[in-house]
This record gives C-alpha cells, structure tokens and sequence, in this order.
C-alpha cells in the first residue's frame, strides 16, 4: 500500500522512517541516496526525507515489481502435500 503524503511549506514528501519496514529496506537498497532530503519543520530536522513524486514512482516501478515477484516465487514453490493412504 503506497503512503500518504505530508506537506510541510508547499513540499510534498514521505518520512522514510514513518513506511513499514519492507517498504524502508527496499528504498535504501534501490533508490539514489541523493534523493533523500532534509527538511527543517519547527525545531526538528528531517534527515530521511524523500520528495512524494519520487516515492510515487519508487513505488510504482520498483517495489509492485518486487512483491508481484516474490508472490509468484512463493506460489511456484509451494508443495502440493496429498495424502497416501485415504
């Protein structure tokens, strides 16, 4: 499930540490570290921030191909159990 958007000042992002674990483990193994910004909100700083459009697209391109993947591996490889005596 894709995340919802915070806007903060006209910027729409998504606090990497605030997606499910998966979801966090796969970002930092597929995307361009470069992507992932900074933002200062009150007296806080964000340092693991990554703009909406680029989550968005993260999202569509690289993580549904993954799990969409990993579904089919499993249902391969999922042994047909059927009894020997009835």
């Amino acid at each position: 499930m894709r995340a919802a958007p915070e806007n903060y000042k006209g910027i729409e992002y998504i606090q990497i540490s605030s997606l499910p674990a998966e979801q966090q483990k796969s970002i930092y193994q597929s995307i361009n570290h470069r992507s992932i910004i900074n933002i200062l909100k009150e007296d806080a700083l964000l340092n693991d921030c990554l703009q909406y459009q680029h989550y968005v697209s993260w999202h569509e391109t690289i993580f549904k191909s993954n799990v969409q993947g990993k579904q089919v591996e499993r249902q391969v490889s999922t042994p047909v159990l059927t009894l020997a005596f009835e």
